[in-house]
């Protein structure tokens, strides 16, 4: 059975991220933006407007290397889970077995990347956003996996790549077959 975990689990779970975690390694990739201020009320209609920013706020968080930058790692997640909650457009799936919600660097890294496909790619189903969204959480591990630490899941979704499995798998989580 599917389990979608709650919002604000998320929430308190994502923003312990910058606290967790503390490189000294640079960014894979420096990708300078600016986020622009929340305002305190925004209308449905008014999401679009910030989809540029909170795509650059993913490829930020994708690409910074874990524990680089902690107040921006901190200020993106931020944005991009308030642009989460109230956007009409993205809908990300956090899944028992897709994600390790146990370690706020490859769950942000798996929303981040979540996100950021569905921004480019609207038209695309659940399965297939879930399916990028595992493969750059663990390619973000792969690439971090020394600041990040171990994960079980990590470890089973690794080995799951390895016997070309994981697309079956990442099914079989997401739609219960």
């Amino acid at each position: 059975m599917k389990k979608i975990i709650p919002s604000l689990f998320l929430m308190v779970a994502a923003l312990g991220a910058s606290a967790q975690t503390q490189a000294t390694e640079e960014p894979v990739r420096n990708l300078q933006f600016s986020l622009p201020i929340w305002p305190e009320k925004v209308w449905p209609s008014e999401y679009a407007n910030y989809n540029n920013d909170v795509h650059n706020c993913c490829e930020w968080l994708l690409n910074a290397a874990a524990g680089y930058n902690a107040p921006k790692r901190e200020e993106c997640t931020n944005f991009l889970l308030r642009w989460l909650e109230g956007s009409p457009e993205v809908r990300v799936y956090l899944v028992d077995g897709l994600v390790d919600v146990n370690n706020p660097d490859l769950l942000i890294a798996y929303i981040a990347a979540w996100t950021r496909h569905e921004l480019d790619n609207p038209e695309d189903s659940p399965l297939i956003c879930a399916n990028v969204a595992v493969d750059e959480m663990l390619k973000y591990y792969d690439e971090n996996s020394q600041v990040i630490g171990k994960s079980k899941l990590v470890k089973k979704l690794l080995k799951l790549r390895s016997q070309s499995k994981l697309a079956p798998y990442v099914k079989q989580c997401l739609l219960g077959k």
